[in-house]
């Protein structure tokens, strides 16, 4: 096994490289203070989505409050023939469906 290791290491070294490592440790400079800078700003940006989230939260529960209760207190039409009575014609002809 390791006379077939040292020949796949001895054909890699001999092989050309496929590109230029000139200016590699430059680019893995800039990628990790590219990085560094997109962490801070949503570090920063964190409390802004949080609030937006609750202040969502908050209007969905004050709206959706509203509409409950003006539907509880808005009268119902209870007539003769209201589709909303239990004892309408209408709904006793339908045969239980």
């Amino acid at each position: 096994m390791s006379e077939r290791l040292d020949e796949l290491v001895a054909r890699l070294a001999a092989s050309p490289m496929d590109r230029s490592l000139d200016g590699l440790d430059g680019e893995i400079g800039r990628s990790i203070a590219d990085r560094r800078i997109h962490a801070r700003t949503s570090a920063a940006l964190a409390p802004v989505r949080v609030a937006s989230v609750g202040l969502a939260l908050v209007m969905g529960v004050a709206v959706g409050g509203a509409v409950a209760t003006s539907a509880i207190v808005e009268p119902h039409p209870y007539g003769t023939f209201a589709i909303a009575a239990n004892l309408a014609p209408s709904t006793l002809l339908e045969g239980g469906e």
